[in-house]
């Protein structure tokens, strides 16, 4: 499994889902803002990445954060 696989399946358990599409909105996970906070920390921490004040404003769907962690893998 790949790290965007890994990811995509790390916000369906944290969402308590089967899958997420690339679609999905984040607050449509059933995520509060807490929660989206958290799993943000974790996911900067694992992989090493970091989302500044701006980038998270611009997480809206699935598909969004994935870039925005792929590009920083990179």
């Amino acid at each position: 499994m790949n790290k965007v696989d890994e990811i995509r399946a790390r916000l369906a358990e944290a969402a308590h889902k089967d899958s997420v599409s690339d679609e999905t909105k984040l607050n449509e996970l059933g995520l509060d803002s807490l929660d989206v906070v958290e799993l943000l920390l974790k996911l900067e921490e694992e992989y090493n990445v970091h989302f500044d004040d701006v980038d998270m404003s611009n997480l809206v769907t699935v598909k969004d954060l994935l870039n925005a962690i792929s590009s920083q893998l990179k």
